[in-house]
């Protein structure tokens, strides 16, 4: 069995090396341009414009309302929650999370077409259906709490807008506006669970910063394919910072933060201040305590939180009281690898089990292609690990090594065959995998483990692989 790790990256960074140049803006003032819709052209609706590489992420470019666009695969569609059969798997997790004393809460980000439908033109929905997206929206939010996480009521959003744009016009960020809304409402729930009470207060305030200019990767997509675009749209930015009784106390040791934030470039801290959102600050403001932000551009659903996990910031003996767990709502917590690798890390992995297999293994740069065998059971010693119990544990000195397959063998002829690609934001150097739960695996026992690279590596490397129940 094959599983293709897939992170859907950043969109932001997805469109930095789209080629084309925007035209002037004085186009829009040729004769005849009404409501600037001269600026769209028929090549928005060729599916040949998004059949490869960055841009597969744009399909399709959808104009609407005073300037602006939409996505109909992504923005405009009406189909949210986890599968059916991924539903145990995203429960299991929670319950590991909760043996150590973790709780969970999910923020859960509904679409630009749920928040911004009043900017759609009646042509132009592409099968956007407002009622039967909003029952989906809500249902999902309810799997999510029937798994085991803490879940806002984010249905209220819809029902009581912000007064500012949730959204940018043309971009598939919130505003601040929309991570302060957001924020208020998380911290509303968070605060009604009994477990508030034990987190360490600290109080903080938020003040203005600075503007905000938003170019927006839909209006680059735009720019790309019929060469003009709308311009950049500015809000105002804002920072949030401690309050303190003193000078000096700003300055005082604190204790590690209680709270973790993990999700995508929405919640991700950015040393330029233009492309801040604030929602960890105003989530530090709301819920009056410190956070540790952990959120990344570009690592899909699970890598932040994979990356809080396998830093030296988690400590499953003096684990956080709460991890904040923010997603847009197209995430389908679909993929079965990501709990095979979050759950050993979540657990502690091999400290906190019992180590049966094990190796260190000296090469030189890992080649393309190349079949390293990491553990064999076979022989004299060969021990009795059927059952579809256990996880795998490996460690590469050349952390720039995170494109490669993971080959299980058992003593059945069957194999399984996984492939780990780690986006570039996310640490490389360990990774856990646990054995596939698959039928077709039961009762049969493992013979061996290989390590085959699909990118080749640059140095040395010592590679160490224990297997653990």
């Amino acid at each position: 069995m094959k599983i293709l790790v897939t992170s859907a990256l950043s969109l932001a960074l997805a469109l930095l090396s789209l080629p084309g140049q925007a035209a002037p803006a004085a186009q829009a003032s040729k004769p005849g341009c009404e409501n600037l819709q001269c600026m769209v052209c028929p090549a928005l609706s060729d599916p040949q414009r998004y059949g490869e590489g960055r841009m597969k992420l744009m399909r399709e470019i959808v104009p609407g309302k005073d300037r602006w666009l939409f996505r109909s695969m992504v923005d405009l569609t009406n189909d949210f929650g986890i599968p059916a059969p991924m539903r145990p798997e995203f429960a299991r997790l929670m319950q590991a999370f909760e043996r150590q004393g973790i709780h969970v809460a999910m923020a859960i980000q509904p679409t630009r077409g749920l928040m911004h439908r009043d900017q759609l033109l009646p042509g132009q929905l592409h099968g956007f259906d407002y009622a039967r997206a909003s029952r989906n929206l809500d249902a999902y939010l309810g799997q999510l709490r029937q798994g085991g996480a803490v879940v806002a009521p984010m249905m209220q959003l819809l029902q009581q807008p912000p007064k500012g744009e949730y959204f940018f016009r043309r971009d598939h960020h919130w505003t601040p506006t929309g991570a302060e809304a957001t924020a208020r409402l998380m911290a509303e729930e968070i605060r009604r669970q009994p477990f508030y009470a034990g987190l360490t207060k600290k109080q903080y305030r938020t003040e203005p910063g600075v503007m905000v200019p938003k170019d927006g990767t839909l209006n680059l997509a735009l720019s790309y394919i019929c060469g003009n675009n709308y311009g950049f749209q500015y809000v105002r930015g804002y920072q949030t910072i401690p309050v303190a009784d003193s000078a000096d106390a700003l300055f005082d040791e604190a204790p590690d933060p209680q709270v973790i934030l993990v999700g995508d470039s929405n919640a991700a801290a950015r040393e330029d201040e233009s492309k801040q959102f604030n929602f960890d600050g105003y989530l530090k403001q709301y819920l009056q305590t410190d956070i540790l932000n952990y959120a990344l551009p570009g690592v899909g659903e699970d890598g932040s939180l994979l990356e809080y996990l396998l830093s030296s910031d988690y400590t499953p003996k003096a684990p956080p009281k709460l991890i904040v767990w923010e997603l847009p709502a197209n995430y389908r917590l679909d993929s079965p690898l990501m709990y095979r690798q979050l759950v050993p890390a979540v657990q502690g992995g091999c400290a906190a089990s019992k180590e049966v297999l094990g190796s260190k293994l000296q090469r030189p740069a890992l080649k393309v292609g190349e079949r390293i065998e990491l553990l064999s059971n076979a022989g004299s010693g060969r021990q009795s690990l059927s059952g579809s119990k256990g996880f795998l544990d490996i460690r590469l000195s050349d952390k720039n090594v995170k494109d490669f397959y993971v080959i299980v063998y058992y003593d059945n002829g069957a194999r399984d065959k996984v492939w780990f690609r780690r986006e570039a934001a996310v640490s490389g150097g360990q990774y856990y995998l646990e054995l596939s739960k698959d039928p077709a695996y039961a009762g049969a026992n493992l013979l061996s483990v290989f390590l085959e690279p699909t990118k080749a590596g640059t140095v040395a490397t010592d590679v160490e692989t224990r297997l653990c129940l």
